[in-house]
């Protein structure tokens, strides 16, 4: 297979504006699907299925993680230098993710111990994330963070994934072998989301482990090598031409969304899937994620009237605290219910998502200023990106070639 020298053509964009607001976008749905769930407006017809496939919401999240992770690695690995440490890489990842959901955590076994209180099982699986790996492990105020767990997973496995595609291209850059890599992984993630559907012999919760989303982050992982390759390679080009028509993208994105509101991605709500009907609504959520994030990677990046918006000061600042509102909304919905002593569902859809998101965006930007954001700026160096060369060594061609790295989720 050719190779290819990366960087040739037009110069791939090195920031990626529109994604913070993507980003919010994407919390905004979760909130309004657990708000329909608690209101009890899931249904098989009507605005049922549509508030229930607002989970669209965690496979954009799986394939912005997918892009934004793989790319300075992909990057480092085209241009043929050392890609960032792995060390400083999980030492990033922990210190965004960690001591915030250590906070919610506590704040949900606290306020929400149930009727035999937390038990120090519950406390452990849930600080160490390991709800997803047996049934019934989710608690009250909790059950939203399966979806943490699998995206930690993805963290701790990803420089060893990307580690063993560029092996794939051997000796020179070659896209083309690395991307025939990662499709047979999404490939075998598609049977392993098959099996744990059909077979009636599976007794945990393995359609919730890593490998049922392979596709999902395998978006993002694939368009990070096209972005790395540069436009020199012809299907980075064509990425390019069809990032420049944003609508048609988006149009796209909206029918494949409107698809899964219909009976041909299966049963709504927390119910048996056959393994069929699973592996079509994931492809379907692939699909929605794909195009909804592809001109945003691959077009003029502040064109047009919604990608201005979506990157627009409020919208940014909205995408950088939606962390903190993905993992607080439920729990304000949860206290909402309990001060007003509503059964669970009843209640306005909107009015009750409404609640769900302004408290947790509040809670989310008090955690952000207080919280996420010294512990970011005061010890994210504490594990440097790159070895310190020796005194007197001099600065290798490795130490000094320029990385340009997009922004960490």
């Amino acid at each position: 297979m050719t190779a290819v020298a990366a960087g040739g053509g037009a110069p791939a964009a090195l920031r990626y504006p529109c994604l913070d607001g993507l980003r919010a976008v994407a919390a905004a749905a979760v909130v309004l699907t657990h708000a329909a769930f608690m209101t009890g407006n899931y249904a098989e017809t009507g605005a049922g299925r549509f508030f229930a496939r607002l989970d669209i919401g965690v496979a954009l999240f799986f394939a912005l993680s997918g892009f934004l992770l793989a790319l300075p690695m992909l990057r480092a690995a085209a241009a043929g230098v050392p890609r960032p440490r792995t060390a400083a890489y999980l030492w990033r990842r922990a210190l965004r993710v960690l001591p915030v959901y250590w906070l919610t955590v506590a704040a949900a076994l606290l306020l929400f111990p149930g009727e035999n209180g937390a038990s120090l099982g519950d406390w452990l699986r849930h600080l160490v994330l390991g709800q997803i790996y047996g049934y019934g492990w989710l608690r009250e105020g909790l059950t939203h963070t399966w979806s943490l767990s699998t995206e930690v997973s993805f963290y701790l496995l990803l420089p060893f994934l990307v580690g063993g595609l560029v092996r794939l291209s051997g000796d020179r850059w070659r896209p083309g072998r690395v991307l025939g890599g990662l499709g047979a992984l999404m490939l075998l993630g598609l049977v392993w989301l098959y099996w744990t559907e059909a077979d009636e012999r599976v007794t945990g919760p393995l359609n919730l482990w890593l490998p049922a989303f392979a596709c999902w982050f395998g978006v993002g992982v694939g368009m990070a090598v096209l972005v790395a390759t540069g436009a020199s390679w012809r299907p980075v080009r064509m990425a390019h031409e069809l990032g420049r028509s944003p609508w048609t993208c988006w149009a796209i994105a909206g029918a494949l969304f409107w698809i899964t509101c219909t009976p041909v991605a299966g049963a709504i709500g927390l119910v048996q899937q056959s393994g069929a009907e699973a592996v079509t609504r994931n492809l379907l959520y692939t699909g929605v994620a794909t195009f909804a994030l592809w001109p945003l990677v691959f077009g003029p990046q502040r064109a047009g009237r919604l990608r201005a918006a979506l990157s627009s000061r409020p919208m940014a600042y909205l995408g950088e605290i939606s962390y903190g509102v993905f993992l607080f909304h439920l729990i304000v919905l949860t206290g909402f219910y309990v001060v007003l002593d509503r059964p669970t569902f009843t209640g306005d859809v909107w009015s009750t998502a409404l609640v769900g998101w302004v408290g947790g965006a509040l809670v989310a930007a008090v955690s952000y200023r207080l919280l996420e954001r010294p512990l970011m700026t005061r010890w994210r160096g504490l594990v440097p990106e790159r070895r310190r060369a020796p005194a007197g060594t001099g600065s290798s061609a490795a130490a000094t070639a320029p990385t340009a790295t997009a922004p960490s989720t």
